[in-house]
């Protein structure tokens, strides 16, 4: 089954308390941080474009690419709405495209994480590697594998209500240590309570968590210098207590 096809619709009402502004300011602190204050900016895997319209109202001059169909169309939708022109481009983030001489890549919500294999995450590597500029900075997030064997997985339910709409999501997880891989099955349920309709959609996600001695040497040996890794949203190391760490990586040779 394809990701994000029939999941596509429903993915900003099931996320709208995600606070993409609060998030793209933290990235561009960061990427402050690493000397990349503006410029062009990439981001792989960009969904529906929430970030990457949060990275245009910011004066980046910003690009997207995404696996799926759905997602792009979605964001090619929001960013005529909202009157900017984006290159949004649908294409795999493990291909490498056309896209150069960017300061900064970014990839967010757990993209390396749906790469479940190290050759994935090297060729996402190499497409990022491939776009940026030398001394360019990579900032992606991912599963840390700490915080997931500590905590496990369990069953989640959440219910989002906008009249006429209910969606109720079920997310049942099966865990493969030996892989360190956890399979996501999302069931959710679309009523439209005007109507009296409920259609099911089913996907399954499969992700693979990783470990910062695994990122670093993938980032080396495609070419990076690694530097930072920290717990989401914060600047603390990865811990137990949150699944989500990012990394910065930048690329080898002077801007």
């Amino acid at each position: 089954m394809t990701v994000f096809t029939d999941y596509a619709p429903w993915y900003d009402l099931l996320y709208q308390d995600k606070d993409y502004a609060a998030e793209t300011s933290f990235v561009e602190a960061r990427l402050r941080d690493h000397g990349v204050s503006s410029g062009k900016l990439l981001d792989l895997g960009c969904g529906t474009g929430q970030h990457v319209l949060a990275f245009a109202r910011q004066g980046w001059n910003v690009a997207g690419i995404d696996l799926s169909h759905e997602m792009i169309a979605s964001a090619k939708a929001r960013a005529t709405q909202a009157g900017l022109s984006i290159p949004f481009r649908q294409g795999d983030v493990c291909e490498t495209g056309p896209e150069r001489d960017y300061d900064a890549v970014v990839s967010l919500f757990h993209v390396a994480s749906y790469q479940t294999s190290r050759d994935a995450l090297a060729a996402m590597f190499r497409t990022a590697h491939a776009a940026l500029k030398p001394g360019g900075v990579f900032f992606f997030d991912y599963w840390y594998g700490g915080a997931v064997l500590a905590q496990g997985v369990e069953t989640r339910v959440k219910v989002i209500e906008q009249k006429p709409l209910r969606l109720t999501r079920i997310a049942q997880s099966d865990h493969d240590e030996q892989a360190a891989t956890v399979t996501v099955n999302y069931t959710l349920f679309c009523e439209d309570t005007d109507r009296a309709t409920i259609r099911r959609v089913d996907e399954a996600h499969h992700m693979r968590y990783w470990f910062p001695f695994e990122i670093d040497a993938a980032l080396a040996a495609g070419g990076f210098q690694p530097a930072d890794h920290a717990a989401w949203l914060t600047q603390d190391a990865p811990h137990s207590k949150i699944w989500a760490a990012y990394a910065v990586a930048r690329k080898a040779g002077k801007p």
